[in-house]
């Protein structure tokens, strides 16, 4: 035990975890509304049938439905409020996210602004830090192993306007069930297996290194990033592995309960900014800084880096806590490999002369993760991971 312990453990969530789990949706959905906004992508959910198979379990229940299909990866703001006012012209008493991380993050954002009111801006820190008092009912049915947002409260929202890109999470904005169906994400490119399934490796390290780390999020962070190192270069190689696509997913929705009991730290403060600016794929922008600025904190918290390589791979028989931190770096270096994902800020498109602006922004916008990151971290630190990410 490193700290005198004090935490909080709230996870309203109801979650379905399973192959086959999504043929419950109907069942659930009847206890929750009558009329459903479906919120999904342009392609990928009716390219593989799914929501034309979604839509036939709840019309089956019951349950009428309407589709809003405009989100985009990293979801704007603009778009949120037009599906609110979509789902009320619509009468829509409930709110379904079918898709990766950016849907089911919009699905939150809407079942507020649908409710409450307001525009989606208005709700994040830049835009005024308005706090919802309801929202309407959400059921989020990832098809991703990455974002973890169905097990968190936290929805990622970018202003084109102003190049910002922030991360927001109320109670209100937890899932009220989250079906997390395997076989749904037998589907997911190459690319995207890889860079969904890093994101919820830096989601589990990043809440394994918080300063404000707890027992619960310690167990999953660990299993969690044991699992990715295992299983996603399975998954990366034969998308039909349904046993390597199921352990993918426990380690994705076990990183969100990890964010929401203990939280990002300064990496996901650095890349937001990043796909703020390039649109760059979240778990790529990760990638592409995860390891320079584990290296660049290493000092501040080398017994749990030094765990994260023990449960990564490294000989039993080394047991010198500031090799094994070190050898962290390299063990997350050899799992990017392995799956084509260990590229550069230069590689991800990013011109040098704005790492000071993404350093600037990033504090600015996410400075709370920031405050929570081992070492004390300035705005000049983040500029200087950033240059060694490049």
């Amino acid at each position: 035990m490193d700290r005198i312990l004090n935490f909080e453990y709230f996870l309203p969530t109801r979650l379905v975890f399973g192959v086959g789990s999504l043929n419950r949706v109907g069942e659930f959905a009847k206890s929750l509304g009558k009329k459903a906004l479906i919120v999904t992508g342009k392609s990928s959910t009716k390219k593989t049938g799914l929501l034309d198979r979604v839509i036939a379990v709840l019309e089956k229940n019951g349950i009428e439905t309407a589709v809003f299909d405009e989100i985009v990866p990293n979801p704007l703001s603009s778009t949120v409020d037009k599906g609110a006012e979509f789902a009320n012209n619509e009468g829509c008493d409930l709110i379904i996210g079918l898709g990766g991380g950016s849907p089911v993050d919009s699905a939150k954002l809407i079942a507020v602004v649908a409710k409450d009111g307001g525009h989606c801006w208005d709700y994040t820190g830049s835009g005024g830090g308005r706090v919802p008092k309801s929202a309407l009912p959400v059921i989020a049915i990832p098809t991703t192993h990455g974002t973890g947002t169905e097990s968190d409260p936290f929805a990622v929202v970018t202003n084109t306007e102003t190049d910002e890109k922030i991360g927001v999470g109320f109670d209100q904005t937890f899932p009220t069930i989250s079906i997390v169906d395997p076989e749904v994400m037998k589907t997911l490119p190459p690319y995207q297996t890889a860079a969904t399934g890093m994101d919820a490796f830096y989601h589990a390290i990043e809440s394994y290194i918080n300063t404000n780390h707890q027992p619960t999020s310690d167990l999953l962070a660990l299993e969690a990033m044991s699992l990715i190192n295992h299983y996603l270069p399975i998954a990366y190689s034969d998308g039909n592995n349904i046993e390597a696509r199921t352990a993918l997913a426990w380690a994705s929705t076990a990183a969100g309960i990890c964010e929401t009991l203990s939280g990002c730290i300064a990496n996901h403060s650095i890349e937001h900014p990043i796909s703020a600016h390039y649109n760059a794929t979240h778990g790529a922008g990760l990638c592409a800084t995860g390891p320079a600025f584990f290296d660049y904190i290493r000092p501040h918290t080398k017994e749990r880096l030094a765990r994260v390589a023990q449960i990564m791979g490294a000989p039993e028989s080394e047991i010198d806590i500031d090799r094994l931190s070190k050898m962290s770096i390299e063990l997350i270096h050899r799992l990017q490999k392995n799956v084509d994902i260990d590229i550069t800020l230069e590689e991800l498109g990013v011109e040098k002369s704005m790492l000071g602006r993404l350093a600037e922004d990033a504090m600015r916008t996410m400075g709370a993760l920031v405050e929570v990151t081992p070492g004390n971290l300035k705005t000049k630190d983040l500029e200087r991971i950033l240059e060694m990410s490049y």
